[in-house]
Parts: C-alpha cells; sequence; structure tokens
C-alpha cells in the first residue's frame, strides 16, 4: 500500500469517527484568543501577527469569535504568518455552560464574558494558552519550554494593583480567594486538565441570580476565579504581563521588559498605548496591507493540517495566481478544497469559483460571503455528474497515482471549455521518494491530445503543469 493511499485512509476514518473538530485533536501547544463584537480588531490583528512570528511553527493557533462575521474574522487573520483555526462559537460549544446561563435568564446574546469559555479546551491533550483578544504576547516567559513540554502547573493572571471587591467578583467575592489576587486575562493550561466540572459545581452550589447579564455582571470572574484557585496555580505576576496603562509606572520602578500587554477596555474605545507600543515597534504593526498570498496563510494546510499531504507552496501559488489573472469573472473550478486558501485567493481575484474536497475541513465556514460554491464530494464523482463546463480547472489532490489519474482523464477533458486551461499541482511529487508511486499526473501529460500545449514548473518541488487546450 503506497504512502498516499495510507494517509488517504487515515483522514477518511478521522472524518467519519471524529465528533467536533480535527483541530482539537492534536497534541501541539496552541495559544488560543475570544474575540466579541468589540472595538480592538486591530488589537486582536497585531497580537495574532505577532504571536505567529514569534513563536512560529513552534505551537499552533486558534481564534474563537463570537458575533464576528467571516470577512471580519479573515481581515482579522489576514496578517498571520502561521495557520490559524477560526472557531466561530456556539452555545453548543459549551453545552453544560450554556445550561448554566440559560437556567439564569441569560440568553447567548447575552453571553459576554462566559463566551471566553466555549469551548472548555480548543485542544484537550495539549498545552494550551487562553488569551482575551485584547492582550498582545510580545515575549516569552522564562517557563515557555516547560509548558511546550506539557510539565507546567496551571498559571493565572495575577492582578495585584486592583483592590478586590464585590465590583470585580459579582456574586462570587465570598468564594473567590483575595489573597491570591487572580483574574482571568491569561490562563496557561497542562494537557488534560479540565476546569468545567470545578465551575459547574461552584454554580450548582450557588446558582446564577435570575436575569444574569453576561455583558454587564461581573460573576463570570469570580466563578472563574474560585474555579482555578482550586488548582494551587501559579500566578502570572502583573508586571511581567501588565495592563497597558501601568506600564511607565512599573518602567519607573524598575521592572524588567514584559512579555506582554493587556490593553483593556479596547474593545470600548481607542487605547492610546496600544498606538504608542506599535509606534515603538514594541507590537507589530498592521499598517502596510500584506500581498494577496500572505493574506491567506493562516488557511495554509501545513502543521496541524498536513494530514494527507502538504498545502501548495507559495511557489505554486504564485503560479496558480498568476494564470488566473486571466480568468477574472469567469468559471474557475478548484479539485482539492482543503481549508479554503486557494478558493479564497481566486474569489478575492474576482474569478467565480467551485471547490470541491471530499471533506469539510473548514472551508464552508472560513469562505463564506465570498460567493464561493463549496462542494462536499471526491472529486472523480463531482466531474462525472456535474453537467458545468469550467475555464480553469486547478487541481491539487493527495491521490496521483496512474489509476487516480487514469480516472480523472475523460471527466476533466469533458469539463473543461473550448480554450480552458488545466493548473495540476503535484507534476513531479513522484521525484520525492516517499511519493514514488505517484505518477499520475506525469501519466496525465504524456497522454493529452498532441495539439495542447504544457508548460511545466520543476521549482518549487512538488511542481505545477500548466495545460491549455489548443
Amino acid at each position: 500500500m503506497s504512502r498516499a493511499v495510507e494517509l488517504a485512509q487515515e483522514d477518511d476514518y478521522l472524518a467519519s469517527t471524529t465528533a467536533g473538530r480535527r483541530f482539537s485533536l492534536g497534541t501541539k501547544p496552541v495559544i488560543r484568543w475570544i474575540k466579541g463584537d468589540g472595538l480592538d480588531d486591530e488589537v486582536t490583528q497585531a497580537a495574532i501577527a505577532q504571536a505567529t512570528r514569534l513563536f512560529g511553527s513552534r505551537v499552533d493557533y486558534c481564534l474563537c469569535t463570537n458575533a464576528i462575521s467571516a470577512n471580519r474574522a479573515r481581515s482579522i487573520l489576514e496578517y498571520s504568518a502561521q495557520p490559524v483555526e477560526w472557531w466561530p462559537l456556539a452555545p453548543s460549544d459549551n453545552s453544560i455552560l450554556a445550561e448554566h446561563l440559560k437556567s439564569a435568564g441569560c440568553p447567548p446574546e447575552r453571553f459576554g464574558y462566559w463566551w471566553k469559555w466555549f469551548p472548555e479546551r480548543v485542544r484537550p491533550n495539549a498545552p494550551e494558552w487562553i488569551l482575551d483578544g485584547d492582550m498582545v504576547i510580545t515575549g516569552i516567559p522564562e517557563w515557555f519550554e516547560q509548558w511546550m513540554d506539557g510539565a507546567d502547573r496551571c498559571r493565572v493572571a495575577q492582578d495585584d494593583w486592583t483592590v478586590p471587591d464585590q465590583r470585580h467578583f459579582g456574586n462570587y467575592a465570598d468564594i473567590a480567594d483575595k489573597k491570591l489576587l487572580l483574574y482571568s486575562g491569561l490562563i496557561s493550561l497542562p494537557p488534560g486538565l479540565r476546569y468545567m466540572p470545578m465551575i459547574t459545581q461552584i454554580l450548582a452550589t450557588t446558582p446564577l441570580l435570575p436575569e444574569h447579564d453576561g455583558c454587564s455582571d461581573m460573576s463570570e470572574q469570580g466563578v472563574v476565579v474560585a474555579a482555578f484557585q482550586a488548582f494551587d496555580p501559579l500566578p502570572i505576576p502583573l508586571p511581567e504581563f501588565p495592563y497597558a496603562t501601568l506600564i511607565d509606572i512599573y518602567k519607573e520602578r524598575g521592572f524588567s521588559l514584559p512579555w506582554g500587554y493587556h490593553f483593556t477596555r479596547a474593545f470600548v474605545h481607542k487605547h492610546p498605548h496600544f498606538e504608542r507600543l506599535v509606534q515603538e515597534d514594541i507590537v507589530f504593526s498592521c499598517a502596510s496591507p500584506p500581498p494577496l498570498i500572505e493574506r491567506f496563510t493562516w488557511l495554509g494546510n501545513f502543521g496541524q493540517w498536513g494530514i494527507p499531504g502538504w498545502s501548495i507552496s507559495e511557489g505554486g501559488a504564485a503560479i496558480v495566481l498568476d494564470k488566473a489573472q486571466e480568468f477574472v469573472g469567469r468559471q474557475v473550478l478548484e479539485l482539492g478544497t482543503s481549508r479554503g486558501r486557494v478558493a479564497a485567493m481566486l474569489a478575492t481575484m474576482g474569478c467565480n469559483v467551485t471547490t470541491v474536497d471530499r471533506h469539510d475541513r473548514g472551508a464552508s465556514s472560513n469562505l463564506t460571503g465570498f460567493g464561493v460554491n463549496v462542494v462536499i464530494d471526491e472529486a472523480s464523482h463531482f466531474l462525472n455528474t456535474t453537467a458545468q463546463k469550467f475555464d480553469l480547472i486547478v487541481v491539487d489532490l493527495h491521490g496521483n497515482s496512474e489509476a487516480d489519474w487514469k480516472r480523472y482523464y475523460l471527466p476533466l477533458i469533458r469539463c473543461l471549455a473550448d480554450q480552458g486551461t488545466l493548473v495540476l499541482n503535484n507534476a513531479f511529487l513522484w521525484e520525492v521518494p516517499e511519493w514514488k508511486d505517484e505518477t499520475g499526473v506525469r501519466w496525465f501529460l504524456e497522454n493529452l491530445p498532441a495539439s495542447w500545449k504544457v508548460q511545466l514548473h520543476t521549482n518549487p518541488i512538488p511542481g505545477i503543469a500548466v495545460v491549455s487546450a489548443v
């Protein structure tokens, strides 16, 4: 059995047996932000841009959002230098907590601060950081490697500046340990730690008051602090990750440079300290719009998403987009959607895109609002059953044996419009030793009508073939 077949079978098995997101199955450390419908889009944008450059592929990234459109989420993520999982939240992502809130007369549109705990863990068996969308990481804490190895204890942000009172903990001030001075801004979790049983116990013992409003009531802070203090957490001192309003005070007191900043209240007004730190090159600047290919790096299929195969390379994507300029406003078919990266770029250019994949890897959400026709189907079945003709067909499939391409041959030619073009990824995949059986594109090219023109791009591997029907 070839490597491609093994990975395809694994892919099908995971798709058919996994409840929820495949992203959650990983064990690679993950950093996650929560973003609501506030004015802090530029802060979250900078936070993700900076973290993906600071940590690179050593960790994975997730943006959880509430009441954020797909177009707005894409704008926030377009400066990312690594793939990011976009997770639009729903009450079902933490049904237990949702039921407690609804029982207190709090509808989902008023969950407010509670959305930070939907879901409980985006990746239960990995180290995980949970941050507000207005928190920007600018450095690496000294305990980072320990956390990466899954050997660190639970850590919770500490606020030794604010005098805690009823206002900060709502109806749960009596059970929040005032001596620990914890607050819920940044939570660092080891693999496997589940905090919802403790939250459930607290809410069962002391239910939320009737007509609870999670957008204004601070009981969420009290419940979360009371829950995490039960794990004997290590505090993250405020000078290490301060409220941005305190940076000059801590600097005067001789504290070393923080490894992050919390731009509190940035969701309700412009934060002057954010703008200042951007100007000082401490926080990443998102002023210059990124090129088209870089705008959709967040939709890449490498790292956690690289099973099976790999994403089309930046060089390969550049070849696709260069050719696609001739087909703006015309019908384009992409076979091999993955998370939607190439389809998003083609749609941004103005192509009328239909994209096909055998499984939905998040593309239906990621491409919302683009006008892309997302089809969940096996490529050969789609080609054999559609009556539509396409001016440009981009093929990036994981099955590239001769047997596969013998099945694709006639249907591809039938679906290609007169004077149409095929762009085929994996043209030289067979030159990579572990993929030596993947000679299907080569066979396809050797059996094309003699009048058709073929342009080969061997670099970057796995190569691109551009085929023009003449």
